[in-house]
């Protein structure tokens, strides 16, 4: 099995990104960015569906803790995770959903449920543009504008100014993904 050596990933990262810096890293943030803003468009602007459904598989989101300082590792309930029939996905946050009959508002192009409303009841989301993905959401693209915002006004980029700019945008997006992934 071969050994990953990081000095060599990032020289090898550090030199693509040498000559031509700005247009690369123009184009390498472009990308995420208009990602972001036809989400926006699909969540916000384009006319949502509502749909009956019922939920096929729950799952309890269980985050380990120990109990009082001892060795013993317990599990504190933060959330569920529910698929339906027709395969749309969502969690919530404390709050579980006892029917299995569900009313389900969604976006058109990415299927992001919006609302969830069980026994005449709004259940409120952690999934989707709300919870932990709507402050990476708003973290991500932040920064990832406010370094194209450094990189325009800049004249001269340092090196590590570049590898700075490189390497935090690439980890925020990193956790962002897997967030989008995970709920």
């Amino acid at each position: 099995m071969e050994v990953i050596d990081i000095n060599d990933i990032t020289r090898k990262v550090s030199l693509f990104f040498k000559k031509g810096f700005k247009t690369k890293f123009l184009l390498f943030v472009s990308v995420p960015l208009l990602a972001s803003m036809l989400f926006l468009t699909d969540y916000f602007i384009l006319p949502e569906r509502q749909t009956s459904d019922v939920i096929a598989y729950r799952q309890v989101i269980k985050i380990p803790q120990s109990a009082g300082g001892t060795s013993v590792r317990t599990g504190k309930v933060s959330g569920y995770k529910y698929t339906t029939a027709t395969k749309l996905k969502f969690s919530t946050s404390r709050t579980p959903i006892t029917s299995s009959e569900v009313t389900l508002t969604t976006t058109p192009v990415f299927k992001t449920v919006k609302t969830v409303v069980a026994s005449q009841k709004t259940i409120p989301l952690a999934s989707g543009f709300s919870g932990l993905n709507q402050v990476l959401f708003i973290l991500c693209n932040g920064v990832m504008v406010i370094s194209v915002i450094y990189v325009f006004l800049s004249r001269t980029i340092t090196e590590n100014a570049r590898l700075n700019l490189i390497y935090c945008n690439t980890f925020l997006l990193a956790i962002w993904v897997y967030a989008l992934l995970l709920y």
